[in-house]
């Protein structure tokens, strides 16, 4: 069975494990009130292979983690080069008015 599920995350999104031993998380990407994502492995499943389980969505996690501030870096150096730019054309044409009025 496959399925999918898109659903926009909110600052206020939230992340449950309901139990230490049953292996199941929940996600809440709005609130506990909307949209709810569980994974839930099978009743059966040995500890070590859903620690296996476990380590494979950390992994996923940390990768979209990695690319998110990699992401945000680029936008605030932009940013700070944007400014920096701005602020080197206000004073070139400060300094270009300068020399005009001499």
């Amino acid at each position: 069975m496959s399925s999918s599920l898109r659903t926009t995350w909110t600052p206020d999104g939230q992340i449950e494990s309901m139990g230490s031993t049953d292996g199941h998380l929940y996600l809440y990407p709005g609130n506990l009130a909307g949209d709810q994502i569980v994974i839930a492995p099978p009743k059966n499943m040995p500890p070590e292979q859903m620690l296996a389980v476990a380590n494979r969505v950390l992994a996923g996690v940390q990768r979209w983690r990695d690319t998110v501030a990699q992401h945000a870096e680029r936008a605030r150096t932009t940013a700070d080069e944007l400014a920096e730019a701005r602020a080197e054309i206000t004073r070139l044409r400060a300094e270009t008015k300068d020399g005009d009025e001499s």
